[in-house]
Formats: C-alpha cells, sequence, structure tokens
C-alpha cells in the first residue's frame, strides 16, 4: 500500500494514540504526528468512565487500565460549610456494566498504554517533533505540511483526524466557527502527596461553594502511591506568578483544610476553562476527533471519555470506507452522531456540574 493510502493521526494523546491503535489492529497504515518530543505528564485528564472501560476492554486494553488505576466505588458531593451531604455508590450499576465503578489513570498513562500495545505491530509509523503547520487536501488525499527539526516538509495521506486538543491546527484548516464561551475565571490544579483520604474523602469529590468551590481527586502519581488534586477557581486578573507563589498556594489550600504545616505541593498547574463545540466534524477527508472538536470544563471527567468515544465511532466507520464497503456517508453520520451528543449532553452535563458546586442561592443549594 502506498503512502498516500495511509490515514494522518495528528496529536500524541490518548485520543490520538487510541486511534492510532484501533487502525493498527485492522492492519490500515497509518502516521502519527505529534509536535512534542514526549508524552507530557502534567496535571490533566484522569477520570476514565465505565462506559470507556468497555471500549478499552473490546480491544484487549483493559488489564493494563486495571494494574496501573484506582478503582473509584464511590463519589461524595459536600457543601463546604455544612459537610458530606451525597455519597454515590456506584455499585449500582453492577447489572448494568463489568465495570461499576470509575477509574482514576492519568491521560499520559493511557498514552504509555496505546505505545506499548502499538509496539506489538509493524510497521508502526509514530513521529515525534512533528508539528502540523496547515493542512490541504487533494482530488483523492489530504497534505499535511510538518515543522521537523530538520525543516519543514510534506506527508500525504487519504484522511487526517485531528486529535490535537483544544488549539487544533487541524480545526483551523476548516472554515467553521467553534461555537461557546469562555469562563472569566481560570482553574487552578494543586497536586499533593498529602493524605486526604484519612479525612474521609472518597477518590473523587466535589465541594460546593458560592464563593470557593473546590474538586479533589486521588490520581496514582509517578509510583503509583497516590497524588491527590486539589482544583479551584481562580480570579481571571491575578498574574500567573502571584498565584503560584508558594504563600499564596498554601493560603489556597490551607483554605480547604487547614493544617499545621505547609503541604508539600508536587505540581501547580493553571488553564482556562472553555464550553464550545465545533461547527462540524468533517470537511472532505479532514476529520476531528476529541478536543480538537469539543472542549468543556473538567468537572465529571467528560472530555477524555467523549475523545476516546469519538474515535471508537470514527475508526471502525473510516475503514469501511477505506476498504470500499461503505460510501463517505458514513463519515458524514460520525459528525452528526458525536456533534449532536456533544451539543445535547456533553456541554449541558458539565456546565451543570460547575453550576452545582458554585449555587449563590440558599434554597437551590439547599435542594
Amino acid at each position: 500500500m502506498q503512502s498516500s493510502d495511509r490515514v494522518i493521526v495528528v496529536g500524541g494523546g490518548p485520543v490520538g494514540y487510541t486511534a492510532a491503535l484501533l487502525l493498527a489492529q485492522q492492519g490500515i497504515p497509518f502516521v502519527l504526528l505529534e509536535a512534542g518530543h514526549v508524552v507530557f505528564d502534567e496535571p490533566r485528564a484522569g477520570t476514565v468512565h465505565p462506559p470507556t472501560l468497555e471500549l478499552y476492554a473490546s480491544i484487549g486494553a483493559i488489564d493494563r487500565f486495571l494494574d496501573r488505576g484506582f478503582k473509584v466505588h464511590n463519589y461524595q458531593y459536600y457543601d463546604r460549610k455544612q459537610g458530606l451531604v451525597a455519597d454515590f455508590d456506584l455499585g449500582v450499576l453492577s447489572e448494568l456494566t463489568p465495570f461499576p465503578y470509575r477509574l482514576m489513570l492519568e491521560q499520559h498513562k493511557i498514552c504509555y498504554i496505546m505505545q506499548e500495545m502499538l509496539a506489538e505491530f509493524d510497521n508502526v509509523d509514530i513521529r515525534l517533533d512533528h508539528e502540523l503547520l496547515e493542512v490541504s487536501q487533494t482530488a483523492d488525499g489530504v497534505i499535511a505540511t510538518v515543522q521537523t527539526n530538520d525543516g519543514i516538509v510534506t506527508i500525504d495521506g487519504s484522511y487526517i483526524i485531528g486529535c490535537d486538543g483544544g488549539r487544533s491546527k487541524v480545526r483551523k484548516s476548516m472554515d467553521v466557527e467553534f461555537d461557546g464561551f469562555t469562563y472569566p475565571e481560570r482553574f487552578l490544579i494543586l497536586s499533593t502527596t498529602y493524605d486526604f483520604g484519612q479525612h474521609g474523602y472518597a477518590f473523587t469529590n466535589y465541594i460546593a461553594d458560592p464563593e470557593e468551590w473546590f474538586a479533589l481527586f486521588k490520581v496514582p502519581g509517578a509510583d503509583g502511591s497516590g497524588l491527590w488534586r486539589v482544583v479551584s477557581p481562580v480570579d481571571p486578573n491575578l498574574p500567573e506568578e502571584e498565584i503560584f507563589a508558594d504563600d499564596a498556594v498554601q493560603a489556597r489550600i490551607q483554605r480547604f483544610r487547614p493544617r499545621d504545616t505547609d503541604y508539600d505541593i508536587v505540581h501547580r498547574n493553571i488553564y482556562n476553562v472553555h464550553q464550545r463545540v465545533f461547527g462540524s466534524y468533517r470537511d472532505g477527508r479532514i476529520l476531528l476527533a476529541g478536543d480538537a472538536a469539543h472542549i468543556n470544563n473538567p468537572l465529571g471527567g467528560m472530555g477524555l471519555n467523549f475523545g476516546v468515544h469519538d474515535v471508537f465511532n470514527l475508526i471502525p466507520r473510516l475503514i469501511s470506507v477505506l476498504q470500499g464497503e461503505a460510501g463517505e456517508e458514513v463519515l458524514d453520520l460520525y459528525d452528526r452522531q458525536r456533534r449532536t451528543v456533544a451539543q445535547e449532553y456533553l456541554q449541558r452535563q458539565t456546565i451543570e456540574n460547575k453550576n452545582n458546586i458554585e449555587l449563590q442561592d440558599p434554597a437551590e443549594r439547599e435542594a
């Protein structure tokens, strides 16, 4: 098969690597392009939901996931003044799924698992330090213009899938609106080795407060012993150096859970938060998945899971087109199905998740 028959996957995150593995398992040639030189391990998504675990089980990855992740059998809602108000038992799902729990597993570790599984195949083409600059289409393919350490090159393929995140270069090659909004506040993530579990917290917690809400999660961390992530909103007008200052960081986390000594802070990360869905996931031979197609606030862990579901929907359709078993209309069906569910469910649910923990009206908070 010639190079022009291959699929170009842009983005070396969990969605891009999952797309690559799905292609490799069906013998479809591909090239994965990633701008960075490694898989970045900064704090990002880390929650895998039961339906997503079912998908990974279908491709033989589940044992690796379970070996490295933390099972979350319940999650808790708190009012910052009243304390615990709800404890949700995911065990009630046991008759609906073989995985009645969330799995806390950082997204870079999902990438590592996908890399391990890809290493079992011949002719896997993963190119790091390859930054996409632009995409053009021909009558029967696509051409990616890419910046490498050796200069600018072009790479041709049959289709290109943009899994390159919220600032997607693939998406920017499409003349379609990215509808939605950006929250005025930013989200700060602080990671610490301190064990909040000793105070009764579950591995997933949402702490409501009209002035300063918090979300608290436990992820495996680098050595598997566990790190706690504390998420909270920050004033958009504060400069980053002031937010990250040691005294400011300690004051913030001490407001959440006072203690006599300082917390050991392992990571500090801040980012803008958006709620947007791209107007189309397909433009001819250009396709989008994951954060390149939709972005949302992280409360509830919806973004990563939706991105994975995107490629599990897309790749079988694309393979059927490449093998001549279906026409390109099945790619339009992918667009309609996944974009509709992002607009009608993903956006609504993630906005509601945030609203619920910052309600101002006392009656609404009590309800």
